[in-house]
């Protein structure tokens, strides 16, 4: 079905014709282009892996020419032929002919499959390919700490095994048939990412990975614009359960709402964990320095690669799940020797004598509590302070979720406030409102700047907001008006 190489462009044409979203293909021989509607027809060749953009398509991989917001993948097939690729997938033309695609020079040898819905056929690509691989997969949604904990998780598991994981955080209905495509026949454990916005999405991402172990980091309230209601996000992530092999795992956030609906719906055996239930018992302490913490795990202490309380719950769910995943306690000191985080995700910063949490990448209001929490126990003993983006994707609900944040970010000890843009003004007025000093600056610039002018040494800051925000530009801006190096060090 499939060679030692790769997937079969025959057996690739045939599960789409068997979909129903196979439209033929065009093929390049002698200079000419030549259409065939026959998959036994195509050449005798495979491809391995598989890419959206014509830029990053390295050779023998499959080039996907998606319609994007920015640019149409189609217009690019010819660049992705040209630098390689095994083949290409895109959509039918439907413009008057002749198809500018087919018009141009044919390289000899490439292949352009044709599908009257690319997203759809490259779903179903990389369903059928995670079933001709035996790796074992382990599968982490949850509201906070996806990527940490995916990323935890790869790193213990591949102490033991070869593994294969999500990179940064593609984990919706493009980035996760990229990542199963991405499976190698040698790889023994795999580690994907699943997000969700809406009702429906994990649903059918957990469809197409079919995995042994089911991890659930938790559930609150985020992308409420699309979910509506908590109830909807714990149905929406329970999804997942659905979908475990028959000897599957489930490992469980004994802690977090919708707990009980979750163990109740798992068809395979719940590992359960917390800090006051769950079958598995934890606690955290902060390490006497560096920043980070301690956790301990039935009697048994795991260091924390990454500040914040938070985080050594993550670790606590990718311990567990790795053990699962692999049937071997994973030794954690030497898997997370080094461990670095997804960008802009818990990265400590030592720098012009101040100390830096960067968790730009993305916010709701647990994950902001979370992260402002974790600045007590940075080393400097100095102020607690943050620069905060907006949170994006709460619904109507938006301006009072960031009214109260703000209230409850003053209450736990944040020193002051720098908010970027209009979006984020709720969070400056909350703060005022609980006592606190906020300033609205107009964007990452002025922030950076008002920064700059308030810090003192041994100050400890935290910059963080909705992916929309970017504060990573106002974090860029601060470490250029501290001079313009690059900072002391980033720690590990």
């Amino acid at each position: 079905m499939t060679s030692d190489r790769g997937y079969d462009l025959r057996r690739a044409g045939a599960d789409l014709a068997t979909a129903g979203l196979w439209d033929g293909a065009g093929v390049a021989s002698d200079g000419a282009w030549t259409f065939v509607i026959d998959p036994a027809r195509l050449p005798v060749a495979d491809f391995r892996g598989a890419a959206l953009d014509s830029r990053l398509a390295a050779a023998g991989q499959l080039f996907v020419g998606l319609a994007g917001e920015r640019t149409d993948g189609r217009r690019h097939v010819p660049d992705a032929l040209r630098a390689g690729v095994a083949a290409a997938l895109t959509r039918c033309w439907d413009g008057a002919p002749p198809d500018p695609l087919f018009s141009g020079p044919a390289p000899d040898g490439a292949t352009v499959l044709l599908s009257r819905d690319p997203e759809a056929a490259l779903a179903v690509l990389a369903g059928r390919w995670r079933s001709f691989c035996p790796a074992r997969i382990a599968a982490v949604t949850g509201t906070n700490g996806k990527t940490t904990t995916k990323d935890l998780l790869a790193a213990l598991a591949g102490a033991a095994a070869r593994v294969h994981a999500t990179a940064g955080n593609l984990n919706n209905d493009l980035g996760l048939p990229l990542t199963l495509l991405g499976l190698r026949r040698d790889h023994d454990v795999a580690v994907v990412e699943m997000g969700a916005s809406r009702a429906g999405d994990i649903d059918r991402l957990a469809a197409l990975a079919t995995p042994q172990v089911g991890v659930i980091t938790n559930a609150s309230g985020a992308h409420l614009e699309g979910f509506g209601s908590l109830a909807e996000i714990v149905r929406t992530k329970g999804a997942l359960l659905d979908h475990l092999t028959p000897d599957g795992t489930a490992v469980l956030n004994a802690d977090s709402p919708g707990f009980d609906a979750w163990r109740e719906r798992s068809p395979c055996p719940v590992i359960s964990w917390g800090r006051t239930a769950g079958d598995h018992r934890w606690s955290w302490r902060p390490a006497p320095a560096g920043g980070r913490g301690v956790v301990t795990l039935d009697g048994r202490e795991l260091a924390v690669p990454l500040p914040g309380e938070h985080n050594g719950a993550n670790l606590v769910a990718a311990w567990l799940a790795a053990r699962a995943l692999t049937g071997r306690a994973p030794d954690a000191a030497r898997a997370l020797a080094g461990f670095v985080a997804s960008p802009h995700r818990s990265r400590l910063i030592a720098a012009g004598g101040l100390w830096l949490l960067d968790d730009c990448y993305n916010a709701n209001p647990a994950s902001m509590l979370s992260a402002a929490a974790a600045l007590a126990d940075l080393p400097g003993g100095g102020r607690r302070l943050a620069v905060l983006g907006a949170m994006g994707e709460l619904g109507a609900d938006a301006a009072a979720l960031h009214l109260d944040t703000g209230r409850r970010l003053c209450a736990a000890g944040l020193d002051a406030l720098w908010v970027v843009g209009e979006p984020a003004a709720a969070l400056a007025a909350g703060f005022r409102e609980a006592g606190g000093d906020a300033v609205v600056c107009a964007d990452a610039a002025a922030a950076a700047a008002a920064l700059a002018a308030a810090v003192r040494p041994g100050d400890r800051i935290l910059f963080k907001g909705s992916r929309s925000a970017a504060v990573e530009r106002a974090l860029d801006a601060f470490l250029a008006h501290l001079g313009g190096a690059a900072p002391d060090r980033e720690t590990r």
